[in-house]
């Protein structure tokens, strides 16, 4: 194969540049390398921290978010802990609530504890049950209050901690009574354990896939552990940015690293795939590393940019959890393009001791041969209007149920709808903050002709109750600071009457509460705020990707036609992705809704490096199916196998954003390798490039 006589562009001669520099110099390039990653891996250790609270998702400075906060320094948080005692003896029931509250009101971190009304039971008139049960008598519950207003995943775990050692301690056994914990603090922790077990253990996972995939791939084992060990790096040195902006991980931006498995170790391919090429035409060692290099420049550079972007887009969807993960993803990816690009071609020099095996050439490759083989107009047909067909079905519609993204088999989920459906209390609740007890008496009357109300609280019950019924002091008065604020504000709190995760139930709650009071607040009031905000960031994210990828493609290629054939694996797989997340009943969540982007960013890449490879070959699809053809196909590979793996994480959430993924980039991977080659071929010809040859190797 001869060079192209074109002059070579910018990418090609800044990135020549740099793998002449490493492949010079290697030993220096792979020590500071190292002593990078061992710094960013000691930055993180002392200041990457792991939040799980929701609000640590989103901007303290939006206006919903800041009435929650106001409310929360005020009266303490909504965000409650909910300790569910189930018992068949109400006796002995009454009795443990008893126990334990008192037990409770004791631990670190426990503001105020809410298990019955603040009175002597037996002055309460008309005989009314003073504890939050259920509607048949077999559950009580108690609100626990923790003192941080903004729940924050410092003091989150021994904040329930404490709760749980103190529940311990209480024996409920003994009367034959269980306890469970619910509401968004358990659920917070419970994130946290997911983030620190399966997301790590499953990027563990997806880590050695690929590297068994690059191994398979290639027949050998040296270069893929030598682009594993480059990845490493580049996940270090991420964590060590991470650790220093934004300072901490969330459930969202700990997906990252399976993202940068999956599409990182793209570049080490294109480069090891198209180094074994020249070494097999004869090339020296070092001139085939640096050839390779500069020659997959381009293509490269187009493909890590708009990955990136992709990635970037998230930082204009107004959701601090999104943003996070776009800033991460996107720097990520640039970041490893840089080390697979300087440090992978040191590592290639300083591995070139030894016996040095026979190379394959092109014409050798069986992936190649089969690729060819398989090509049919009949089959790219067929294969389009299956992913095109799914959209006839519709797009997938969102699912804004919190809980459905908890693991199936979380207590606290089934602990919260139990609680939903058996009684009139709930974890989730609307919060009204007014100026006087008049307005909080006139307020609570509105509220309790609302049908869609099940209970209410405010000051009014209690200064109807202390003329009625004897207080308990010290009861009262942590009872009486939930409603009345130093500052002479008044707290009324209305328990919806049906399912807040319900959407259409959720609408009509909170349309009417809003309508009571445009600043009412609580975590309903929040948690539709961010469901808005993960739909708005789908379409803002998608569009901007979208926008960004094709300007991209186009200023690489320079020709509009070009540039449309390599994104049509992009198009078939984003299609396709639609269409299986309706047929599998897969719709979009406060998660998977960035898979999207994402999908936009890393499908371009397998179209780019075809048609690229077409255009240096002039045309003749034999090698380039055999030479990029297997590249791509292993990328692919490793890229599904990155993102499929953490389809096993028992978060359903985390699990539905892995399969959303799975479905686009593996259509992508199909419709690059079997649709787009035919359109190659036909067109071609009619754009001056081609004939193809007949033979697979010259």
């Amino acid at each position: 194969m001869t060079p192209d006589s074109t002059p070579p562009r910018l990418p090609e001669r800044f990135f020549g540049w740099l793998a002449t520099i490493a492949t010079a110099r290697p030993w220096w390039v792979v020590g500071a390398s190292v002593a990078l990653a061992a710094a960013a891996l000691s930055l993180a250790a002392f200041r990457l921290e792991i939040k799980t609270s929701n609000l640590d998702l989103v901007d303290p400075s939006i206006p919903v978010v800041a009435r929650f906060r106001d409310f929360a320094r005020t009266f303490g948080t909504p965000n409650m802990l909910v300790v569910v005692l189930r018992g068949t003896d109400p006796a002995a029931l009454r009795a443990g609530a008893e126990r334990t509250s008192s037990l409770v009101r004791g631990a670190a971190g426990v503001r105020s504890v809410f298990a019955r009304l603040p009175y002597e039971p037996a002055s309460l008139p008309f005989g009314a049950d003073p504890y939050f049960a259920s509607k048949d008598g077999t559950m009580l519950f108690l609100f626990v209050q923790p003192t941080d207003a903004d729940s924050s995943a410092t003091t989150i775990a021994p904040f329930v901690q404490a709760v749980r050692e103190r529940i311990a301690a209480a024996h409920l056994e003994r009367d034959g009574i269980e306890a469970g914990l619910t509401g968004m603090p358990q659920y917070a922790l419970d994130d946290r354990d997911i983030i620190q077990r399966d997301t790590s253990r499953l990027s563990a996972l997806s880590f050695l896939l690929v590297l068994l995939l690059f191994a398979a791939g290639f027949a050998e084992i040296v270069r893929p552990l030598l682009a594993a060990a480059v990845l490493a790096v580049a996940a270090a040195l991420i964590l060590g940015c991470a650790a220093v902006v934004p300072g901490h991980l969330t459930l969202v931006s700990a997906t990252f690293f399976s993202a940068l498995f999956g599409l990182g170790i793209d570049f080490g391919i294109y480069v090891a795939d198209r180094f074994e090429e020249f070494l097999a035409d004869g090339l020296e060692r070092r001139e085939a590393i640096v050839r390779a290099v500069r020659e997959l420049g381009p293509g490269l550079l187009t493909g890590a940019i708009t990955s990136a972007v992709a990635f970037y887009a998230m930082l204009f969807s107004g959701f601090r959890g999104f943003e996070e993960l776009g800033l991460l993803g996107g720097t990520g990816l640039l970041i490893t393009l840089l080390l697979m690009t300087s440090l992978l071609p040191a590592l290639l020099m300083l591995a070139g001791g030894g016996h040095r095996r026979r190379e394959r050439r092109l014409g050798e490759r069986r992936a190649g041969r089969f690729l060819a083989a398989a090509q049919h107009p009949a089959l790219a047909a067929a294969l389009a209007a299956l992913a095109l067909g799914g959209l006839a079905f519709g797009l997938p519609g969102f699912d804004g149920d919190y809980l459905n993204l908890q693991p199936k088999t979380s207590e606290a989920v089934r602990l919260e709808r139990e609680m939903v459906d058996h009684s009139i209390y709930s974890p989730q609740f609307a919060a009204f903050l007014v100026d006087t007890p008049e307005a909080a008496h006139t307020l609570a009357e509105k509220l309790r002709k609302e049908e869609t109300v099940g209970a209410v609280r405010s000051s009014a019950d209690l200064a109807l109750l202390d003329a009625l019924a004897r207080p308990i002091p010290a009861e009262r008065a942590a009872f009486g600071a939930a409603f009345e604020g130093n500052d002479g504000r008044q707290a009324v709190y209305a328990y919806p009457a049906g399912n807040i995760w319900d959407p259409a139930f959720e609408k009509e709650f909170l349309g009417r509460m809003q309508a009571l009071d445009p600043n009412v607040t609580g975590m309903p009031v929040l948690g539709q705020f961010m469901i808005d905000r993960s739909k708005r960031a789908l379409w803002i994210t998608a569009a901007i990707s979208a926008l960004v990828v094709i300007l991209l493609v186009l200023v690489d290629f320079r020709h509009p036609v070009w540039s449309a054939l390599a994104l049509v694996p992009t198009l078939l797989g984003v299609a396709a992705m639609l269409g299986a997340m309706r047929l599998f009943d897969i719709p979009f969540n406060p998660l998977n809704v960035m898979a999207l982007p994402v999908i936009l960013g890393a499908a371009e890449d397998n179209g780019v490096h075809m048609v690229h490879r077409f255009l240096q070959e002039k045309g003749d699809l034999l090698r380039t199916l055999a030479g990029t053809g297997r590249a791509v196909l292993l990328c692919a590979s490793t890229t599904t196998a990155g993102f499929a793996t953490l389809a096993f994480t028992s978060h359903r959430g985390l699990a539905s954003f892995a399969l959303t993924l799975t479905f686009g980039i593996s259509f992508a991977l199909i419709t690059s390798l079997f649709v787009l080659p035919p359109l190659l071929r036909l067109i071609g010809p009619r754009l001056g490039v081609g004939p193809l040859s007949a033979k697979a190797d010259r």
